[in-house]
């Protein structure tokens, strides 16, 4: 009955499996074979030529690749630090019951459910400079240099703006997380620290922290992973200007292939942002102790 049973579980597996493979992989391989020709689409006459590691040379030897690069980190690591703070705030405020806190986590997540495209639109119009609420109620406390250089239009904030956009969008996420994980923790080190006499302050940052870490861990990464390809919110507030000043890293893979028609030389790059990913990740892993199993 034995092999009956695995032949079973092998009929379990293998549709998740091809599943997996023909979403997954397929397009991954796809593009890594991609990234080592030259493919032109406004140049069909030139063909599909096999260049090596032509297209990788030329992203890390253009120092545009280095500026959105730069771009990139700027947006991952503002945007997952203001999220994580904001997250961690409002989960220690749900953490406690009270009246009515269903109803608050509830509409705390109304921003997480909202389509990126949608919130890319939404906080177009609250900063707009003709009707938008943000810069009227600025420039009516007395910022009226808004007036001349709009958020979204100046280079020095709208980075920033497209950031607020994304830790409106993304916090309530992370505050799920580790709003979990503080439902889940166990209330016997509690107890002893406050019997030890342990100040609130201490209780947070010798059990809390610590105990809430693989939660902090979970969020940090996903957002991460999130962050880098960032495309929707700067494609629809922005359209990575001005100028290049919110172009990221994956936008600027999509303009080199969609505009430019530049599809090695694109993959390459998209690859480059895979990469970082995974250089963020095991990062974050050796910083909070995930590597050894801590």
């Amino acid at each position: 009955m034995q092999p009956k049973n695995k032949l079973n579980d092998v009929g379990y597996v293998l549709p998740t499996l091809i599943f997996i493979i023909s979403i997954f992989l397929i397009p991954i391989v796809y593009t890594v074979v991609i990234s080592f020709f030259n493919w032109n689409l406004l140049r069909p006459d030139l063909g599909i030529r096999f260049v090596g590691l032509q297209n990788y040379i030329r992203a890390f030897s253009d120092s545009f690749t280095w500026e959105t690069m730069g771009r990139t980190f700027y947006f991952v690591i503002v945007s997952v630090l203001l999220e994580l703070i904001f997250g961690f705030i409002i989960a220690l405020s749900l953490n406690t019951e009270f009246k009515g806190w269903k109803v608050v986590q509830s509409i705390i997540l109304i921003p997480f459910m909202i389509a990126p495209v949608v919130v890319g639109f939404a906080w177009k119009f609250v900063l707009n400079n003709d009707y938008g609420p943000l810069p009227q109620l600025l420039m009516n406390i007395g910022f009226s240099s808004i007036a001349e250089n709009p958020l979204l239009a100046n280079p020095n904030s709208a980075m920033f703006m497209v950031i607020l956009a994304d830790v409106w969008e993304y916090t309530p996420f992370v505050t799920l997380v580790l709003l979990a994980g503080l439902k889940a923790l166990p209330q016997e080190p509690y107890e002893a620290a406050y019997v030890d006499g342990a100040s609130a302050i201490q209780r947070f940052f010798y059990i809390t922290l610590p105990l809430l870490r693989p939660s902090i861990m979970v969020a940090i990464v996903i957002r991460t992973l999130t962050s880098l390809r960032v495309f929707d919110t700067i494609f629809i507030m922005t359209g990575g200007g001005p100028g290049s000043a919110t172009e990221t890293l994956s936008f600027y893979g999509y303009r080199t292939a969609f505009q430019s028609y530049q599809m090695g030389y694109s993959s390459a790059i998209n690859l480059i942002s895979f990469f970082l990913a995974i250089v963020f990740t095991l990062i974050y892993m050796k910083i909070l102790g995930w590597d050894n199993n801590e």
